[in-house]
């Protein structure tokens, strides 16, 4: 009986190490991780000039009327950054609102995150501020009215800020503080941008910074051939109207599309 129970028990034994070897021998399914979007970033760089010279803050240059001006500032916005693909769809920058101060250069190198990654073909920008930020009340980071570019007077952002000093004006300075949203024929200030990248496309990969490169003509301001801003008329600004929209328009003419460094 001892000997039937050993047998009995070493044949389990062996059965058990059959049944191990077996499973060590089994091929496991290899874990596939799950797939994530890849995503990148992309720069705009905004290389400013004067009459196709590099522009400076604090250095006199000719404006279209003749007339001597130095600007010692000169703000403004840049929101509602969109990229375009060949097929016409879009990709939108969440919370996109950037302040370009001239007195602060790494401001006129706008770093944007997060893009999912493709090739696209077309830019599309604001200058200014859109109606629903101006009647948000309270805001932070580059809205904050601590920037000094909100009229509190008058519920609504400045959105370009250009003031300095010319022996043309009545009191040797000059002072444009332009914005307005609310009327589309005579005030609404805001200028909504694009741009084609012709035979160029921005390649947006992970570890990658491709760089749209921008210029802005900031003569512009004063004027071109068909109407011309002259300091000794208006030297100054301080509310929406039909001149501050003429003078915006002409300001983000000036702003044109170069080339990409992918």
């Amino acid at each position: 009986m001892k000997t039937f129970t050993n047998i009995f028990v070493a044949a389990g034994i062996c059965a058990v190490l059959v049944m191990s070897s077996c499973k060590k021998d089994e091929v496991q399914d290899p874990i596939i991780p799950t797939p994530t979007d890849q995503t990148g970033m992309f720069k705009i760089e905004l290389e400013h000039t004067f009459n196709g010279n590099d522009f400076d803050l604090n250095t006199a240059y000719t404006n279209m009327a003749g007339e001597e001006v130095t600007f010692t500032k000169l703000n403004y916005y840049v929101s509602n950054v969109r990229l375009v693909k060949s097929d016409g769809s879009e990709w939108a920058e969440p919370e996109s609102y950037h302040l370009i101060k001239l007195d602060d250069a790494i401001t006129t190198l706008i770093s944007i995150s997060d893009v999912p990654a493709g090739s696209y073909t077309g830019l599309k920008f604001m200058i200014g501020v859109d109606s629903t930020r101006n009647v948000s009340g309270a805001q932070s980071g580059d809205l904050d009215i601590a920037n000094q570019m909100f009229w509190s007077w008058n519920n609504g952002y400045i959105f370009i800020k250009a003031e300095g000093n010319s022996p043309a004006s009545s009191n040797g300075a000059f002072e444009y503080h332009l914005g307005g949203f609310r009327d589309a024929n005579s005030t609404n200030a805001i200028q909504n941008l694009e741009y084609s990248f012709g035979s160029m496309t921005l390649d947006v990969a992970p570890n990658a910074a491709p760089q749209i490169h921008m210029s802005v003509g900031v003569d512009k301001f004063f004027g071109d051939s068909g109407s011309q801003l002259s300091v000794a008329a208006t030297n100054d600004i301080h509310m929406p109207g039909a001149m501050a929209k003429g003078i915006a328009a002409r300001f983000a003419g000036g702003i044109e599309f170069e080339h990409i460094h992918n």
